[in-house]
């Protein structure tokens, strides 16, 4: 087995630290891009809950308007059913 001279165990340490400094520097890189887009999907979720309810409410406002001109014409009807009735 060859002999390992100082200079070459001291180089291939400072190699060693060199690439676990850039594996630390590449860790720390993609846990805050994980943070920042753990974030933007939090964000979205809450934007898609906020589009949910909106629609859900212009839903139900056609069918209110609906309601609020079947009950006019029910009103106006019977107004003029008592109107005929009491000769008026």
């Amino acid at each position: 087995m060859p002999e390992i001279s100082l200079t070459e165990i001291e180089h291939r340490l400072d190699k060693a630290e060199e690439n676990i400094n850039e594996l630390y520097a590449k860790y720390n890189g993609v846990d805050k891009n994980l943070v920042a887009v753990t974030t933007t999907l939090n964000n979205l979720l809450a934007l898609v809950g906020e589009l949910k309810a909106a629609v859900e409410g212009l839903k139900t406002r056609p069918a209110a308007m609906w309601d609020k001109v079947v009950f006019a014409l029910l009103g106006a009807a019977v107004s003029a059913a008592a109107t005929y009735f009491t000769g008026g």
